[in-house]
């Protein structure tokens, strides 16, 4: 039986590859995530929640140990809606040529706020090619994190059994830190 329409076999493949162009083109234009690179987001999520406002992810900030062989990197996560009642969520991985189960405190500062927490919890310890990663999880204030964010020269200070390692942000964390308190932190 022929078919009353004839079909040429390059019409068809050209048709049929014209419309896979044009889903091509429209699941671009239809992405649910926006670009993020013009608004600063390159360091920050946002993630709106109903009637809790708005949650924000401080992307992985990079700090840098006296010795070279250490770092630290550190992300946030907090909410807000029109007032700062909220504590915000400290993930942090030291990694180092020695494995860390314990971390007595955290304190954070730079030259007109400072915060400190105790309750510091292990997540997990790995081992990699160069030593470890211990990641632990704390809380501090969002006041207190704000008032941190109006300056980009920060200090990290874990005391572990009664000594302390220092870490400061190298020049891409300083700016990431000048870019999330102009982008977030003055909206509150």
């Amino acid at each position: 039986m022929q078919s009353s329409f004839p079909i040429n076999s390059k019409s068809f493949h050209s048709t049929r590859g014209f419309l896979l162009l044009i889903m091509v083109l429209f699941s671009g234009c239809l992405s649910v995530k926006p670009s993020s690179v013009k608004s600063g987001k390159i360091y920050f999520e946002t993630f709106y929640v109903g009637g809790e406002g708005t949650q924000y992810f401080i992307k992985p900030l990079l700090f840098s140990a006296e010795k070279p062989s250490d770092e630290l990197i550190v992300d946030l996560t907090f909410r807000y809606r029109n007032e700062i009642k909220d504590s915000v969520l400290v993930n942090f991985s030291v990694k180092s040529l020695g494995i860390y189960k314990t971390i007595d405190s955290l304190k954070i500062s730079n030259d007109n706020a400072e915060a400190i927490t105790k309750k510091v919890e292990l997540l997990f310890n790995e081992k990699n090619k160069l030593g470890y990663t211990s990641r632990f999880t704390s809380q501090l204030s969002l006041q207190e994190t704000k008032e941190l964010f109006n300056h980009s020269n920060w200090n990290f200070t874990l005391s572990h059994q009664g000594q302390s390692m220092n870490f400061t942000p190298n020049k891409k964390t300083h700016k990431a830190i000048a870019t999330v308190r102009e982008k977030v932190f003055i909206l509150m």
